[in-house]
C-alpha cells in the first residue's frame, strides 16, 4: 500500500518541476552499494562530464531504460576503463526499500529486476541523512538523467537519446571547458596530406594519447621534440586526441582521412 501511495504522488502533472537547464549542479557525496564513497565535484574538477541518473528499483519505465544499456555502454566506452572522459552515477529514490532491492529477488512492487549484474557504474541506495540530494535536484519524477559539465552546469537529457547523442553532451562540455588550455597550446590541427597531428606550442605538452571511439589506445607519446606527431600507422577514421599539459588534459576529436 505504501508503494501505491508513493507512486500516486509521482504523477506527470509535476514533470516540468525539475532543475532547469543551465542550473548549477548541487554537490553531493554518497556511498555506493559496494561501500565506495563518491563526490560529484571531485569528478567534475577532474574534467569529467557526469551523468546522474535518478531512478526507483520498482519503476517499470526506469527498468526499461536500464535495459537499453545506454548508460552502461557510454560508461564502458568513455568512463574510467575507457577514454576516462565521463562518469555515470545512479541514485535510487524509493524511500520504502533498502539496497537488497537491487538484486531483483523481490516482488515487482519492490524491484523490477537485477540492477547490479552487468552494471559497470556506481549505484546508490540513498537513505537518510543523504536524501536531501533529491530536494537539491528538485526530483519529482523518475527516471530522470542529467548531464553535468565540469563547469558544474547541468542539462537534462532524454531517455530516448542514443549513445551518440549522450556523447555529444560530453563533446559540448569539453568545448565549454577546454578553451583556456586550447588557446595556450595554439592551433591544434590535422595535416591530412602529411597524416600528422600539428600542435603549435608542442613544448607545453607532456604526452599525447590517441584513442579510438571505443576508448582503446591507438598511440601514445612522451614529451614532444617537434610540433608534429606521425599518424601514418592509423587507419582512416575518427579519433580522440588527449593532449596532457601541466594544466590538465585537452581532448579534441578529429577525422583522419
Amino acid at each position: 500500500m505504501k508503494h501505491l501511495l508513493f507512486l500516486a504522488l509521482f504523477v506527470p502533472s509535476v514533470v516540468y518541476a525539475q532543475l532547469p537547464n543551465g542550473s548549477t549542479a548541487p554537490d553531493f557525496t554518497l556511498t555506493d552499494y559496494y561501500g565506495t564513497t563518491h563526490n560529484l565535484y571531485t569528478y567534475l574538477d577532474a574534467g569529467k562530464t557526469v551523468f546522474v541518473e535518478i531512478f526507483a528499483a520498482h519503476c517499470p519505465s526506469c527498468w526499461a531504460y536500464h535495459q537499453t544499456h545506454r548508460l552502461k555502454n557510454i560508461h564502458e566506452l568513455y568512463g574510467p576503463d575507457g577514454s576516462d572522459e565521463l562518469m555515470v552515477l545512479a541514485l535510487e529514490h524509493d524511500p520504502w526499500n533498502d539496497s537488497t532491492a537491487f538484486t531483483g529477488d523481490h516482488e515487482p512492487w519492490v524491484s523490477a529486476g537485477d540492477w547490479l549484474t552487468g552494471t559497470p557504474y556506481p549505484i546508490f541506495n540513498v537513505e537518510d541523512p543523504d536524501r536531501g540530494v533529491f530536494e537539491d535536484y528538485n526530483v519529482t519524477f523518475y527516471p530522470v538523467v542529467y548531464a553535468i559539465c565540469p563547469d558544474r552546469i547541468l542539462e537534462r537529457v532524454l531517455t530516448s537519446w542514443t549513445e551518440a547523442q549522450l556523447y555529444e553532451r560530453v563533446t559540448a562540455c569539453r568545448s565549454a571547458t577546454s578553451i583556456e588550455e586550447a588557446v595556450e597550446l595554439g592551433t591544434i590541427r590535422i595535416d591530412q596530406a602529411a597524416r600528422t597531428l600539428v600542435i603549435d606550442r608542442y613544448s607545453k605538452v607532456q604526452r599525447v594519447d590517441v584513442l579510438d571511439l571505443q576508448g582503446r589506445a591507438m598511440l601514445r607519446t612522451g614529451g614532444l621534440t617537434r610540433s608534429t606527431i606521425d599518424l601514418a600507422e592509423l587507419r582512416t577514421g575518427v579519433y580522440l586526441f588527449r593532449i596532457h599539459t601541466e594544466h590538465g588534459p585537452v581532448v579534441q576529436r578529429f577525422l583522419l582521412e
